[in-house]
Formats: structure tokens, C-alpha cells, sequence
């Protein structure tokens, strides 16, 4: 087939147009890379500078904030080749670019050896690489390593130089590599992580560098795309340098799979709709349409990515416990513990689960919580876990005015041993390292309440040397937050029971004045008459029994009083609930066959319960005694044992097993009138008792545990139950 003369030009200025459009393509996305490359810069710029401030006191700041200065100094040369300008300029920016990238390699190299703590053994190398960049330099600008100025499509021009300069610019980046990877392998905490991150920066960064200028090298026309990449690893460098307290990186693993997951499922459900819809109905969408419909999906997808595990925050923590779930057990141990602290009723019991707890849980060295003395001031130690024999307890004291007590109350922070080197000047450091080390911590977590310094948490370090994660950080400072309260709560408790006793020895002193008030008279009247009756062998037979009964009358009373007011010092065992009954039993059975009572027994198996066997015995004597007071000549009294579940109100989840003892007599029962007042010390409806025996009755339950309830129907008989946990 052959064409005329107009279908010839016509096909010319089609080509012309096609070329036309392709080059101004081109020329839009030279210039698109040449402000990418700029900003890149720029921001390289920022982080040399960040990284510079915030790592001020040690010598990795320095160095590494210069590194980045002069990286961001080539960034800014290496965008001149995206230009238009004469050949001889085009050579001269050329030279600055290579002069900048080999001063950078004996920086990049001192860098990480300060960073790794490495200088000492590697200064040797370190020297060696800054006499080659001296070389390198030398070679560039005397021997003319330059050998030619190229064109490739996405640049305007392209400086090619000598195989033997570009040895320079990868050796000291493998070296570093060596260093970086060795060192991140052997060490621990803190700098273990902070290692991995940069071991993944310093893989980006050698990534992104070489897929841009290898193909450059050699002539393969491929898009300069390791610019987009290069803010990632910057955005690397400037949080592990920045930031003190790092996000463990499984945790970022399963963030960056949840994400990528994410990714890929919404765009390929979109990308699968797009392509079925130009398979199966061609003339629906135009070209630019499809164009559309995908940037709009991409978009969409991007946001899903994002905004899912957010709305969504169980699926992400899924993936951390099925890839990393030993790792995060602990998180939820302590997070239980939270809500366990509202049902421990004392404040050493409330210490003393936090410290085991935390002890076991995170798998640390200690864990001591000290608490400010209201009197001295000072931060004594109330609870441990983990303290060896010879570790000196009395020794574990902090004053008001030391300086771990007075940065935690200015910071109101955590205070973390592997950050003080970074942002701590070394005058305050040393005084802080002191007294963790006394402590043997590396971790002090502040218990603030009502803007104050209660008490703080120590924490040694962890067994597998890991670093304490923000998670862990975030976690431990609620958990102190609550302990605060809970000890604050406790108190308050404290108070007002010691409040309660007060008035209740208030009712016992005036008990007791009433009490001893008789006996006391008619041993004075004997006192008085002695003089004038000594000779008579009837008054004193007569009186002196008297006043030997009223003495053992006071006695009974005092004896009774401080059995109710002193503290009780419970000796806990495990016993047989059956057997406890029949030994009250034994002891009361005189008293029972005197009035010739009929006792019956209804043992529904026989609870295992842990208590004070004598402490006990005494309850259920006094009921029984009580039960037989009560009843006339041939009466009945039945005992019973038995399980139940009760919830006496301690915040526990759901109801708790526990070992009921009843006493139950046929006598005539309680008046509804008095029954509110059975516990009440000093009131009695018999003429020669105490009125002490129910209160003590009941203080000893509660002791235990347990409760102590009356129930009673007038004419018919009273029931009394002793509810007690069971083991």
C-alpha cells in the first residue's frame, strides 16, 4: 500500500504532535523531580538539625546532625541535574555533588560507631575512611574522575565518573552496615531497639540510593521513583533519634502487615470491579473515566488503610497476639490487675499483689513501691518482689529532697535510666544514677494524686533484656494513677473505721462503767464495814464470797472488752467445718444435758474452711450457749452445715462459695422490737449477761471474712447463720 504526498505530511505532523507531547511529559516530570528532590533535601536539612538538638549532650548528635546537614547538602546538588543549564556549569555542579557524597561516607561511618559505641575498637577504620574520602577528593578534582556528561530521559543531564571513585562511596556504607548489624545483634534494652530501627533506615536509605543512580549508571531508563521512598527512611531517622521512648517494632510489624493487608484487599476488590467492567461492558467508561474511577478507588483504599484499624482496633491487636502473643500476655495481666485493685481490701494487700504482679508478669529483676511518710517526708519502701537476702531494706529510702523525688515531681514523667543519656545533663544524670542504682532500678514510674507525689514504682531491668516499650510506659503509668487511688480510698477507709471504733469503745467504756458499777459498791461497803465486823466469821464467809463473785464479774466484763477492742491476731488453717461443730458441741454439752435439750445434727457434707480454730470455737460456743439460755427443760437445738454461694458485696465478678453454719433452736424467739440491736456491745436481754458476746461474735466472722446473720420468728424459734469461705 502507498501513501500520497498529504497522507505523508499528514503522518509527519502526527509524529511531530506525539514527539511534541512526549517532551513536554517529560519536561513536566524533570521538573516535578527537581522540587521532589529540593524538598527531600530540605527535610533532610530538618532532621540534621533535630537530631543535632535533641542528642546535644552525647556524640552521636553531633556527628549524625552533621551527616544529614551535608546528605541534604548533595540532595540539593544532585536536583541541579533535573536543570537546564550550560555544559560548564553543568560539570561544576557535578564536581559538588560528588565532593558532597564521599564527605559523607567518613561521617555516615563516624556516626554509627558513636551510635553503636563502637569508636575504640573501630577508630582505626573511622581514620582510614576519612583518609579516603581525602583521596577520593583528591582523585575527583586533580585527576579528573569525571568522564563525560550524559542525557538520560528523566534528567536534563547526568554526570558519569570513574568505577574506582564509586568504591569509595560503597565500602564505608557496607562497613557501616557490619557495625550497625553486629552491634544491634548484641545489645540489649533500649539501644537494641533503636539499633533495629536504624538497621531498617540505613536498608531504605541504601535502597533508595542505589535504585536511583544504578540505573543512571548504566543506562537504564527507569524512573528516579527512590525519592519517593527517601522521606520514609528520613521520617526513620528523625523518630529513632528524636524520639526517647520507641514503639516496639513487632508491634509496628503488625501495624505495617494490618495495613498492607488492608491495602491490598480494598484495591484489589476495586481493581477486580474496574477490570470486569472494561472486560464486560468496553463502551461504559472512556478512558479518562477509568483513569478516574481508579485514582478514586486508590484513594478510597488509602483511606480504608488508614482509618480501619483505627475504628477497628481489635483487629489490629489480633495480629499482635497471634504473631507475637507471649510478648503481650503480660499487658493483659496488668491491665486485670487495674480492675483487681477495687476488691483487695488493705492497703498491703493492694501493694503487695502490684509488686508480685508486676514482678512475674513483666519478667523484671524488682519491683518496689515506696510511699511517702506523712511524718519524715521521706519515700519508704512499703511492698517488693524480687529483693535478694542481701539486699538491705532499710537501706531502700529516698528523701524529699533526693533527685530522683524531685524530677519525678517536676516532670511528672517516668523517669527511663536509657533516656537520661540523651537528654539529661551529666551533673544531674550522675545524681540520678546514683540513686537508681541504690534501688538497683531502671525504671521510676510517679504515683501523682491530687498533684502531688504519693509514692513511686521502681522497676528493674527486664530478664530478656528488652526495653520498656511506650506501651508498657502508657500501661504503667495507669496502673500507678490507680494504686494511687486505691491506696487513697484505703485510707479513707481506715479512717472512717477507726472512727467506728472510737464510738464503739464509747459504747464499751459506758457498758462497762454500768457494769462494774454494782460490784464495785458492794466491795467498797465491804472495805468500809471490815473495821467494825473483822471478828464476826458470818460477815466475812458472807462478803467475802460476794466480792470474790463481783471480782470475777469485772474480770469477765474487762476480759470481754479487750477481746472486742484489741486487734485480732488471726492464725489462718485449714479445718473440717464438721469437726469444729461437734469439739462446740463437746464444750457445751454439759450445759445442754443439764436442762436435758434435745440436740439433732444435719451435716450436708463437710466444707473444708481456712479460719482460727479457737477464734471460731468461740463463735459457735457462745451460739450455742445462746441457744440453750434460751430454752426451757426438753427443748430442741439444731446444728447444720452446708455449702452456699453469696455475694457479700466485695466487687468481686459473681457470687463465691461458702460453708454455712446454722444454730437453731425452738425457743420463743427474738421480739422484732430488740432483734436490730443483737449486736450492738452491752445489750442483752438476760439478767446476768454482758451483752458482748453477739458483738464479739460478729467482729470474729468478719475477720474471717464472712457473716453472721439472725433470723427469728416470735413463739416459734431463732435461726443463727455463720456464713465462712471456703478454702
Amino acid at each position: 500500500m502507498s501513501f500520497g504526498p498529504v497522507a505523508f505530511l499528514a503522518s509527519q505532523s502526527a509524529c511531530a504532535v506525539v514527539a511534541t507531547r512526549v517532551l513536554a511529559e517529560q519536561g513536566s516530570m524533570i521538573h516535578f523531580y527537581y522540587y521532589l528532590v529540593l524538598l527531600n533535601a530540605a527535610v533532610c536539612s530538618a532532621v540534621g538539625v533535630t537530631v543535632f538538638w535533641k542528642n546535644r549532650y552525647v556524640l552521636v548528635g553531633p556527628m549524625l546532625g552533621i551527616s544529614m546537614v551535608m546528605m541534604a547538602i548533595w540532595l540539593g546538588c544532585f536536583a541541579q541535574y533535573y536543570r537546564s543549564m550550560p555544559a560548564a556549569h553543568a560539570i561544576m555542579w557535578g564536581y559538588m555533588t560528588l565532593t558532597a557524597v564521599v564527605i559523607v561516607q567518613p561521617l555516615l561511618l563516624h556516626a554509627l560507631c558513636a551510635l553503636c559505641d563502637k569508636l575504640r575498637p573501630m577508630k582505626w577504620w573511622v581514620v582510614a575512611s576519612y583518609v579516603s574520602a581525602l583521596v577520593a577528593l583528591w582523585f575527583l578534582w586533580w585527576h579528573h574522575a569525571i568522564i563525560r556528561l550524559t542525557h538520560p530521559p528523566y534528567l536534563d543531564h547526568y554526570i558519569a565518573y570513574k568505577r574506582a571513585l564509586g568504591a569509595h562511596l560503597v565500602l564505608w556504607q557496607l562497613l557501616g552496615a557490619g557495625v550497625l548489624i553486629h552491634s544491634a545483634r548484641r545489645a540489649v534494652g533500649y539501644k537494641h531497639t533503636q539499633l533495629v530501627y536504624f538497621t531498617v533506615a540505613w536498608l531504605v536509605s541504601f535502597l533508595t540510593a542505589h535504585l536511583t543512580i544504578l540505573p543512571l549508571e548504566y543506562n537504564i531508563n527507569i524512573q528516579p521513583l527512590g525519592f519517593f521512598v527517601l522521606p520514609f527512611n528520613l521520617g526513620i531517622l528523625a523518630y529513632v533519634m528524636s524520639k526517647a521512648r520507641l514503639a516496639d517494632y513487632n508491634v509496628v510489624i503488625a501495624r505495617v502487615l494490618l495495613y498492607s493487608v488492608t491495602m491490598a484487599v480494598t484495591a484489589g476488590v476495586a481493581l477486580v470491579f474496574l477490570g470486569g467492567l472494561a472486560m464486560f461492558a468496553p463502551g461504559f467508561m472512556n478512558q479518562e473515566q477509568l483513569m478516574f474511577a481508579f485514582m478514586l478507588s486508590m484513594a478510597i483504599s488509602a483511606g480504608l488503610t488508614i482509618g480501619l484499624p483505627k475504628l477497628l482496633p481489635r483487629a489490629e491487636r489480633m495480629m499482635q497476639e497471634r504473631m507475637f502473643g507471649k510478648r503481650y500476655g503480660y499487658q493483659d495481666a496488668l491491665s486485670g490487675l487495674v480492675r483487681e485493685l477495687t476488691v483487695l481490701p488493705t492497703i498491703d494487700q493492694v501493694l503487695s499483689t502490684v509488686a508480685t504482679t508486676l514482678h512475674s508478669q513483666m519478667q523484671i529483676s524488682r519491683a518496689l513501691i515506696l510511699l511517702q511518710d506523712p511524718l519524715s517526708g521521706d519515700y519508704k519502701l512499703q511492698a517488693e518482689s524480687g529483693l535478694g537476702t542481701a539486699d538491705e531494706v532499710e537501706a531502700l529510702v529516698l528523701h524529699e529532697d533526693a533527685a530522683v523525688i524531685k524530677w519525678l515531681q517536676e516532670k511528672r514523667d517516668e523517669l527511663v535510666r536509657d533516656e537520661m543519656m540523651r537528654h539529661v545533663p551529666q551533673r544531674e544524670r550522675e545524681l540520678l544514677e546514683a540513686e537508681m542504682n541504690l534501688l538497683k532500678v531502671g525504671l521510676c514510674v510517679p504515683m501523682i494524686l491530687d498533684g502531688r507525689l504519693v509514692g513511686l514504682i521502681g522497676l528493674g531491668e527486664k530478664l530478656n533484656r528488652d526495653m520498656f516499650f511506650i506501651s508498657d510506659l502508657r500501661l504503667l503509668e495507669t496502673l500507678a494513677t490507680e494504686v494511687a487511688l486505691a491506696v487513697k480510698y484505703r485510707r479513707i477507709e481506715d479512717e472512717a473505721f477507726r472512727q467506728n471504733r472510737l464510738v464503739e469503745l464509747g459504747t464499751i467504756a459506758a457498758g462497762v462503767a454500768h457494769e462494774i458499777r454494782n460490784p464495785l459498791a458492794s466491795i467498797k461497803t465491804f472495805a468500809q464495814l471490815m473495821p467494825e465486823r473483822v471478828d464476826d466469821p458470818e460477815f466475812r464467809n458472807e462478803f467475802g464470797k460476794l466480792v470474790l463473785k463481783d471480782v470475777d464479774r469485772i474480770t469477765k466484763v474487762i476480759e470481754s472488752m479487750l477481746a472486742f477492742a484489741r486487734p485480732a491476731q488471726v492464725s489462718i488453717k485449714e479445718q473440717p467445718a464438721n469437726e469444729l461443730v461437734e469439739e462446740a458441741i463437746l464444750l457445751v454439752q454439759p450445759r445442754l444435758k443439764a436442762k436435758r435439750i434435745e440436740l439433732t445434727r444435719a451435716f450436708r457434707g463437710n466444707p473444708i474452711i481456712k479460719v482460727d480454730k479457737h477464734q471460731i470455737l468461740q463463735v459457735l460456743v457462745n451460739l450455742l450457749s445462746n441457744a440453750a439460755d434460751a430454752l426451757h427443760e426438753r427443748g430442741k437445738v439444731r446444728v447444720a452445715t452446708g455449702l452456699t454461694q453469696l455475694d457479700i458485696g466485695t466487687g468481686g465478678n459473681g457470687d463465691r462459695n461458702f460453708a454455712v453454719i446454722e444454730v437453731s433452736d425452738n425457743g420463743p424467739g427474738i421480739p422484732a422490737a430488740v432483734r436490730g440491736r443483737l449486736f450492738d456491745p452491752f445489750f442483752t436481754t438476760k439478767k446476768e449477761g454482758t451483752g458482748l458476746g453477739l458483738s464479739i461474735s460478729q467482729k470474729i466472722v468478719r475477720d474471717h471474712g464472712g457473716t453472721i446473720t439472725v433470723s427469728s420468728v416470735e413463739g416459734k424459734g431463732t435461726t443463727f447463720q455463720v456464713n465462712l469461705p471456703v478454702k
